[in-house]
Parts: structure tokens; sequence; C-alpha cells
């Protein structure tokens, strides 16, 4: 009986993902364009801060206070959740 039940099968065989493909060939997800669906988020702390985007795997890095950068849309429900950040509605 294989220890296994064919995953390792499975997995040499999957196929891989852009960011999957991006990570071996060394391109940062942030080098990726923001979706259209982007929204903004200002920075309301006093140093520096970097988010992990958990769906795209992108990172947002904010480097002070007041700066805005756009997030990926579908990044937004766990960025909004992050404390010192705050969703902007227009770009001035």
């Amino acid at each position: 009986m294989p220890c296994c039940g064919g995953k390792r099968e499975e997995l040499r065989t999957r196929t891989m993902s852009d960011e999957t493909l991006d990570a071996f060939q060394g391109v940062s997800p942030v080098q990726r364009p923001v979706s259209p669906s982007a929204v903004y988020f200002e920075y309301l702390g006093r140093t520096r801060l970097t988010v992990l985007g958990p769906i795209t795997g992108r990172r947002y890095s904010f480097e002070g206070p007041g700066a805005i950068v756009p997030v990926d849309g579908r990044d937004e429900p766990s960025v909004a959740a992050v404390p010192n950040l705050r969703r902007v509605k227009h770009l001035a």
C-alpha cells in the first residue's frame, strides 16, 4: 500500500500558477501591475509599514506617515483590517 496515495505524482504534474512561476524566476509580485479594481490606502502611523496581501501575495510598502499606496481589490478586506491604514476614496 503506497504511503502517499499518489499525492507525490499529483504534485509533480500540477501546473504552476503565474505567481509561483514568478517566484522561481525572481520576479516580485510587487513588480506586476495592480489590478484595475485597485483601491487606495493611506498610512496614518509614525514609521513605515509593509503589509502582505493574503490573496495576491503582494507586498504593499507604506514608506511613512501619509503614504498612499494602491492595493489590489482582492486584498482590500485584509488590508482594511490593519491598524493605522484607512481607505482613501479619492486621490487629490
